[in-house]
């Protein structure tokens, strides 16, 4: 499978090396090379793109001005040469930051993390919904879980908490992107978390009792909890 991916950077040696070392990664596919913000804005606009790899500091529009103005973000590599803009990056949930020069050991890590995270939130849920399990990325390694095994799973900041009997996980996804994966089994209860229904003890008002754990059941989800409660034949 190719993934595709565009370049934005306003300084042609950067766009020609990038360029080259898009060309020299197996599965990725160069749709697009653009100046600037405003010409990748409207790249964007008439294209789908898997992988954005994008300068921050350009004329006309910068790339955070970028991120922050697309409906929908393709998975993003900020590449520049200003270290202080890596926080700020970050929170605009970008998969990696990379500081000019770039070598190109470096840049092929950056790829494989961004193709690793298609593969596992970008598949049609279709497709996953079969499987028993699913992978998920932390800082250092990829960890395998059993969707059975699963209690709950926490947003904290813009990480997640993936929380199973034997195992906690944290990784830097949003509970959004995660909740597309979850069979049924799993529905949300508040902003801050999922449960697996097959794991409550008991559920009290406004509380589901998971073991020793309570997670509340925040007012904008609670219709749609009793509902699926009430679809587990309850008797």
């Amino acid at each position: 499978m190719k993934y595709s991916c565009v370049i934005v950077d306003d300084e042609p040696p950067s766009r020609r090396l990038l360029s080259d070392y898009v060309s020299k990664v197996d599965g990725l596919q160069l749709d697009g090379v653009c100046n600037n913000g405003l010409e990748a804005r409207k790249f964007l606009d008439q294209n789908s793109v898997d992988i954005l790899i994008l300068d921050i500091r350009m004329p006309l529009m910068t790339g955070i001005d970028l991120l922050k103005g697309l409906a929908e973000q393709p998975v993003t590599i900020l590449c520049t040469a200003y270290e202080e803009y890596a926080v700020k990056g970050y929170e605009l949930n970008v998969i990696d930051y990379l500081v000019k020069p770039v070598p190109f050991d470096r840049f092929k890590k950056a790829i494989d993390k961004a193709i690793e995270y298609l593969e596992v939130f970008r598949v049609p849920t279709e497709k996953l919904q079969p499987k028993d399990y699913f992978f998920i990325k932390t800082d250092t390694r990829i960890v395998k879980f059993m969707f059975s095994e699963i209690s709950a799973i926490e947003a904290q900041g813009e990480y997640v908490k993936i929380i199973a009997a034997n195992k906690k996980v944290m990784s830097l996804v949003s509970l959004t992107n995660i909740a597309n994966v979850l069979p049924d089994d799993f529905v949300r209860v508040h902003r801050s978390y999922i449960i697996n229904m097959r794991h409550i003890d008991e559920v009290k008002a406004n509380e589901v009792i998971i073991g020793k754990e309570i997670y509340p059941i925040s007012r904008n989800y609670r219709s749609t909890f009793f509902d699926k409660l009430d679809g587990m034949k309850l008797l």
